[in-house]
């Protein structure tokens, strides 16, 4: 009786505390994106209350504020720069694993693989 107790206890545990062992997006990030006219570094910085997801990204085009979700370990933010033909919104979808997030960047036209790691 002792035992199936325990291993009760143990699996409410392991359930309560599974949401909060993704971890937390927020702080500073460093980006090296991969993009169709050669390497862009930008840096982000994020916080996160629950799954959503704010912040800025400062990047050759300037600095945007940034929004999304963080769900498990699935990234997904939305940004909007000024382009040349006006504002260009993009889409970024990722895999956060700890102090590091691989990931794509969705401009509409194409997209550009990337990675981030965040700063210590």
């Amino acid at each position: 009786m002792f035992r199936a107790i325990s291993l009760a206890v143990v699996f409410t545990f392991t359930l309560s505390v599974a949401p909060y062992a993704q971890g937390s997006v927020t702080g500073a990030w460093e980006l090296n994106i991969n993009g169709p006219q050669g390497a862009l570094t930008a840096a982000a910085a994020l916080t996160q209350d629950g799954e959503v997801v704010t912040g800025t990204i400062d990047s050759p085009q300037g600095t945007v504020p940034v929004k999304g979700t963080l769900k498990g370990k699935a990234l997904a933010l939305t940004f909007s720069v000024d382009g040349p033909q006006g504002p260009l919104e993009i889409k970024v979808t990722g895999d956060v694993d700890g102090d590091t997030i691989k990931g794509m960047l969705d401009f509409g036209m194409g997209q550009a693989d990337f990675t981030a790691a965040k700063k210590k």
